[in-house]
C-alpha cells in the first residue's frame, strides 16, 4: 500500500478493527515511513482528545474546535495537532470506528424514534458483545514482532512472529529489535541491546521489567495498565508516548513525547507531563522532571539535589535560577524539602505563576495532599488526581 492507502487506514488500525494481513502490512509500513508515523501518533492524540471530551459537545464542528483549541502541556498554550490539518481530521471523523460516536449523536438529534431504535439496538448489541469478550480469558502470553536481526526469546531465536510467556525474557543484540502488542491497546518496540522480562499479563494490568536497554511505548487505552518496572524506579503509563532507557548500573532516563507517565521509587513519586524528561539512580529513586530547555545550571543543580550532593547549595540555585516553565520541577520540590525550605520554595512558585484560590503557604507546608492537587491542576498538566 501506498502512503495514501496507509494513511487512511491507521484509523481503524488505531482502534483494533484490521484484519492481521493488514495490520502486518501497516506495521511493517510505520517502521519504514516516518511521515506514516507521525500521523498515526496524531491519531492516537485524537482517540485520547476524543474519550475526554464532554459528551454534550456532539457535533463535528464542536469537535473539531475542541480538539484544535483545547490546552495542552502550559495551561496558557493553545497547541493543535501537528500534522492533522483540518481536512484529515474530518477524514479522520468519516472514517474512525471509535469517533463516529461523535456522528451517531448527530444523526440521532435529527432522525427522530426511527434513528433512537437503531442506536438502541446497537447498544444492546454492542453490551452483549462487550460482556462476551471480556467475560473470555485475557491471554496470559504477548504477541512479538520481528523489526530487525534475531531477537531472543528464552533460548529461541525469533526469526518472525512468536509470543513471550509470564517468566521469559525477551532480548535484543546490537542489530536487532522487536516489538510488543499489549493486546489491542498499546505496542512496546525493544530498541538494540535490550533485555526484557513479561511479569504480568492480565485483564488490569500488563507488567514488565526493562533491566537494560531502551524501548519506545505507545499506549492510547485506560491509564495504569501498563507498567514498566526497572531496577530504580516504576513507570506507570497514564495514557501516553514515552521513551525509557536503563544503564547497565540500574540508572534510567525517562522521556514522555504525549500523555503523562508517572515514575514511583521508594519514598518518592514524580509525575513527567509531554516533552519532560526525568532521570532515576538505582539507590535513590526517581528524581525531579524537568524541560531539556532548562538551563545547564539548573539541571546540574536538579541533579545534585537528587544525588544529595551539596543540596543547600542546589537548592538555593534551583530556587533563584528557576524559570516560570521550572514550575513543574518546583512542584516536585514541594514534597522533597523540609517545612522552612518549602516556604521558600512555595514563594518562588508563587511569583512564577498564580496560586489558585485555597491554596496556603500553610497547608502546602503541612502536606495538604488536596492543595497539592489543586495546585498540580492549575500548572495544566492533567487532573489532580494524577497528583494524589
Amino acid at each position: 500500500m501506498i502512503c495514501k492507502e496507509i494513511k487512511y487506514y491507521l484509523n481503524d488500525y488505531a482502534d483494533g478493527f484490521l484484519i492481521n494481513e493488514i495490520r502486518e502490512e501497516i506495521r511493517s509500513h510505520l517502521d519504514r515511513c516516518l511521515d506514516c508515523k507521525n500521523y498515526y501518533f496524531d491519531v492516537i492524540a485524537v482517540l485520547k482528545e476524543a474519550g475526554s471530551l464532554p459528551k454534550k459537545k456532539t457535533s463535528l464542528q464542536d469537535f473539531r474546535k475542541l480538539i484544535n483549541e483545547k490546552p495542552r502541556g502550559n495551561k496558557n498554550k493553545k497547541t493543535s495537532l501537528k500534522i492533522l490539518s483540518i481536512n484529515q481530521l474530518d477524514n479522520y471523523l468519516l472514517t474512525g470506528k471509535r469517533t463516529r460516536k461523535f456522528i451517531l449523536k448527530k444523526q440521532y438529534k435529527k432522525s427522530g424514534w426511527f434513528f433512537a431504535g437503531a442506536v438502541i439496538t446497537a447498544i444492546i448489541l454492542g453490551i452483549g458483545l462487550g460482556i462476551l469478550y471480556h467475560s473470555q480469558p485475557t491471554p496470559a502470553s504477548w504477541s512479538v514482532d520481528n523489526l530487525a536481526g534475531l531477537p531472543v526469546i528464552g533460548s529461541e531465536e525469533l526469526p518472525g512472529h512468536g509470543k513471550i510467556e509470564p517468566g521469559e525474557w525477551l532480548q535484543t543484540d546490537a542489530v536487532s529489535r522487536a516489538r510488543l502488542n499489549i493486546g489491542t491497546f498499546g505496542e512496546v518496540d525493544v530498541q538494540p541491546n535490550s533485555k526484557i522480562k513479561l511479569i504480568e499479563a492480565r485483564q488490569n494490568e500488563y507488567r514488565i521489567l526493562l533491566k537494560e536497554g531502551r524501548i519506545y511505548a505507545v499506549i492510547w487505552d485506560s491509564p495504569r495498565l501498563f507498567i514498566v518496572e526497572t531496577p530504580s524506579a516504576t513507570a506507570i503509563d497514564l495514557g501516553c508516548i514515552y521513551t525509557l532507557e536503563v544503564n547497565k548500573d540500574g540508572s534510567g532516563l525517562l522521556k514522555v513525547i504525549s500523555g503523562c507517565v508517572a515514575l514511583q521509587s521508594v519514598g518518592s513519586k514524580s509525575l513527567i507531563p509531554a516533552d519532560a524528561i526525568c532521570k532515576t539512580e538505582k539507590g535513590f529513586g526517581a528524581g525531579i522532571p524537568y524541560f531539556n530547555d532548562a538551563t545547564d545550571e539548573f539541571k546540574a543543580a536538579l541533579n545534585d539535589f537528587d544525588l544529595g550532593k551539596e543540596r543547600n547549595s542546589a537548592l538555593s540555585i534551583l530556587i533563584n535560577k528557576s524559570r516560570k516553565k521550572d514550575a513543574l520541577s518546583l512542584w516536585h520540590l514541594l514534597s522533597r524539602v523540609e517545612n522552612n525550605e518549602k516556604e521558600k520554595t512555595f514563594c518562588r512558585l508563587a511569583d512564577l505563576v498564580e496560586i489558585p484560590a485555597g491554596v496556603t503557604s500553610e497547608g502546602i507546608i503541612n502536606g495538604n495532599k488536596e492543595m497539592m492537587g489543586v495546585l498540580w491542576e492549575s500548572l495544566g498538566y492533567g487532573s489532580s488526581s494524577l497528583a494524589e
